[in-house]
């Protein structure tokens, strides 16, 4: 069973339209995909999910075309509200020169951007101060530059998200297919350590893939830390 929350989709479309609207009129503010990222998972953790399992679904959730469009007038100002709080509180990279590594090799696996949130898991409140990392065969993985961090540091401004996006890896040819196994951890004194095990699958392309749509986003299952025990700390 596909269960889907469409609430993802139309967030992510209204934020491109807003950023891309505001960017054309001059707009001062943080532009980048990771500034795009932010703002449509402060929306998402602020707005009620809206799951559909089949198309009929989604034409019934279109249907109601009255609560559709107060819907997006309520998005609308939850993202002029996340991008002013991303603009007023810069990560330290939002204004770097995206510099991507220089891979030499004509054949490449292209990862999405992934995100997440981790919660509290005694009352789900966002997590806050806590440090994220993302592994590959054992070692922290390589961002495809540097305005994406690893280990990424969970702050109260972006209520629990983090996000992350691996640098390419060589194939041998186009259209090869391979499974590419993630390991998610969180080790912080206060908690009980977390690994969270995934796998991406993922077909080869021509060329390095340096831009990305945040609709190709992965979006993971929520994380929850529990506080160690005081015989642990």
């Amino acid at each position: 069973m596909n269960v889907h929350n469409i609430m993802e989709s139309i967030v992510v479309d209204t934020v491109n339209e807003i950023f891309e609207d505001k960017r054309k009129e001059g707009f001062e503010m943080a532009d980048c995909l990771q500034c795009r990222l932010d703002v449509a998972c402060y929306v998402l953790n602020r707005i009620k999910p809206e799951y559909i399992i089949s198309g009929r679904g989604l034409l019934h959730f279109e249907d109601n075309y009255h609560d559709l469009i107060q819907k997006k007038v309520d998005l609308m100002t939850l993202i002029n509200a996340g991008i002013k709080k991303i603009s007023e509180n810069k990560r330290p990279y939002y204004n770097k020169k995206e510099t991507t590594r220089n891979i030499s090799t004509r054949y490449l696996f292209n990862f999405p951007s992934i995100i997440g949130t981790v919660l509290l898991g005694d009352n789900f409140v966002p997590v806050e101060n806590a440090i994220i990392s993302l592994y590959f065969e054992d070692s922290p993985a390589q961002m495809i530059d540097n305005t994406w961090q690893n280990p990424f540091t969970i702050v109260k401004s972006i209520r629990g998200s983090y996000s992350f996006r691996p640098a390419p890896i060589a194939a041998d040819e186009v259209d090869e297919e391979r499974v590419f196994h993630f390991e998610l951890r969180i080790d912080d004194k206060r908690y009980d350590p977390v690994s969270h095990f995934f796998e991406i699958k993922l077909k080869s392309e021509k060329n390095i893939v340096t831009t990305s749509s945040i609709g190709t986003t992965i979006k993971m299952d929520g994380l929850y830390l529990f506080k160690r025990s005081q015989e642990q700390i």
